[in-house]
């Protein structure tokens, strides 16, 4: 070989040499930077979504007003930009290997699920909100930060009031004796399917998305029956599932628009023990007696809102409060006379679009009636409807009940909207002093969230399940649940039960760490909350009953 052809491998060596160990070398910063630099728990799940069979078929279920917010999930805590400005700026990540493996792979993130969302968009035939000729320009506008609570937690007395006596022992209203999703039993079943563990199961006459309540022996729910005609309040015994009445409500004159998921029996009753009061829409407010028999029946007027009505009546002393907002006509505020149906008060609120359920309160020495509207989450009096308090700062479309837990009131609202955690105890406009956590772009659109050990626990509706510190507002933990759901997770002791729409329940560790313990298939759609009382499990499917345990 010529003395040319050696000089020549001997530079071919050296240069391979030299880019192996450069290989080498930003492999090894790769490892370093994942941990020295990992991913914060949301950024890390929304990796794993880029990848999931799990997350894509969610994708496909969702419609364009789902995807404007999916798409913001970009901004999660720890994206590219933020993580650039905790660390000096770009040159100064530039100058250091593995902040800038870091750095990249936060930035290759962000463009890969943005250009995931890109192709959703495109499938629909929809324009999207955002383009990715410039990935800052997309990012920097949903960078607003979220305020954390710098102060000790209040003192202020707050706790939830029970619909009637006796209540601590039932299942009077939608998410239990508090409305907080809190049961107050032992020996709940852990273990079921579609064959295990099935004490009975009951086909519905039509379908509902109300929950079932309970009272001794008597499980009351609603149902949409003879093609959809007529509305009735059904009593089952809880011992069998024996149909034992039905009262059917009178036929509205004209029936309500309704999103294709909604139905004319999605209220959840509520009882004090001695009577059912059931909201069916266009069809009125009825109260029944323990025996199926009509007590009276209140027409509201007409229901007219984007995806038709959703929340479900309250009960405080001798009073049944209704509160629906609507857009297409003026909402509704207001409390009826429980023995009679007569108006006692009634108060205007804004037309805009919600479906959530209020909750009242003992806030020190007065009650309050808690609403967790559009845009503003409000504090009324109950005995009068006046209001006591506002907090702005939720979202639009607000379903979700508010939840009490650690001295706070805690409010979800909207797809990805935020979720604010307020003092209680004070009066008029209170954003600026008494709103004492707030995280963005987190919270769930349908499901209530639930405080249990000092957390707070929340499964949005795309099925990322996450826990906070109910103190600081901190992610302690997130992860990805399989399906979509719409029904409010449940406490169990130290577990927690959640259902997606598929019928797929998980039961986990109401701990800071994220702890399976059970799932379990009814292979059903299932949107309603289930009812638990005395170790019994009572599902309400799209067209069954079905009783969990004895």
């Amino acid at each position: 070989m010529d003395i040319k052809k050696i000089e020549f491998v001997k530079c071919l060596s050296i240069l391979f040499g030299f880019m192996a160990s450069l290989f080498v070398s930003v492999v090894v910063a790769d490892d370093k930077s994942e941990e020295e630099f990992p991913l914060h728990r949301e950024q890390a799940v929304l990796e794993r979504d880029l990848n999931s069979e799990d997350y894509q078929r969610v994708l496909e279920t969702m419609i364009p007003t789902d995807l404007a917010a999916e798409w913001q999930r970009v901004a999660a805590p720890d994206n590219f930009l933020a993580f650039a400005r905790k660390h000096g700026g770009i040159d100064k990540i530039d100058a250091d290997p593995m902040l800038k493996a870091a750095y990249k792979r936060r930035r290759d993130v962000a463009h890969n699920f943005l250009e995931l969302m890109l192709s959703e968009y495109a499938k629909r035939n929809v324009k999207p909100p955002f383009d990715l000729e410039n990935l800052d320009k997309v990012l920097e506008p949903l960078l607003e930060s979220s305020a954390v609570a710098t102060d000790t937690l209040p003192e202020t007395s707050v706790r939830v009031l029970l619909p009637a006596p006796g209540s601590e022992t039932q299942w009077p209203r939608f998410r239990g004796p508090s409305g907080q999703g809190t049961v107050y039993a032992e020996n709940v079943p852990q273990k079921w399917s579609v064959t295990e563990n099935i004490a009975w199961k009951i086909e519905l006459p039509g379908r509902g998305n109300s929950s079932p309540i309970v009272w001794d022996d008597k499980i009351f729910v609603t149902a949409e029956m003879n093609d959809r005609q007529d509305r009735a309040l059904l009593c089952y015994s809880r011992t069998d599932g024996q149909l034992l009445w039905e009262a059917v409500a009178p036929r509205p004159e004209m029936t309500e628009p309704l999103y294709w998921k909604n139905t004319y029996a999605t209220s959840t009753p509520v009882t004090d023990g001695e009577h059912v009061y059931a909201l069916f829409g266009n069809a009125g407010l009825i109260c029944c007696d323990f025996d199926g028999n009509t007590v009276w029946q209140k027409n509201l007027g007409l229901f007219q809102m984007a995806h038709g009505p959703g929340t479900s009546p309250v009960l405080y002393r001798d009073l049944v409060i209704v509160m629906q907002d609507q857009n297409q006509q003026d909402s509704l505020m207001v409390a009826c006379d429980k023995k009679n149906g007569e108006i006692v008060w009634q108060q205007q609120r804004p037309r805009s679009v919600c479906w959530s359920t209020p909750v009242v309160v003992r806030v020190d020495d007065h009650d309050e009636l808690i609403y967790n509207g559009s845009n503003t989450v409000i504090g009324y009096d109950p005995a009068t409807g006046v209001e006591i308090w506002r907090v702005n700062g939720s979202s639009v479309e607000a379903v979700p009940t508010p939840v009490i837990g650690n001295g706070l009131i805690f409010s979800a609202s909207g797809r990805v909207g935020p979720l604010l955690a307020i003092r209680p105890g004070g009066t008029g406009d209170i954003s600026k002093t008494h709103l004492f956590w707030n995280k963005q772009r987190i919270a769930a659109h349908v499901p209530s969230p639930a405080f249990a050990n000092g957390m707070l626990f929340q499964a949005n509706d795309m099925g990322i399940l996450t826990c906070f510190e109910a103190a600081t507002g901190e992610t302690l933990w997130q992860t990805r649940l399989r399906g979509k759901f719409s029904m409010s997770p449940l406490v169990i002791g130290d577990s927690i039960l959640i259902t997606s729409e598929e019928g797929l329940t998980t039961i986990f560790r109401a701990g800071d760490q994220f702890e399976a313990i059970a799932e379990n298939d009814l292979a059903e759609t299932i949107f309603a909350t289930p009812a638990v009382l005395d170790g019994q499990i009572i599902f309400r499917t799209d067209s069954h009953l079905i009783s969990i345990g004895k």
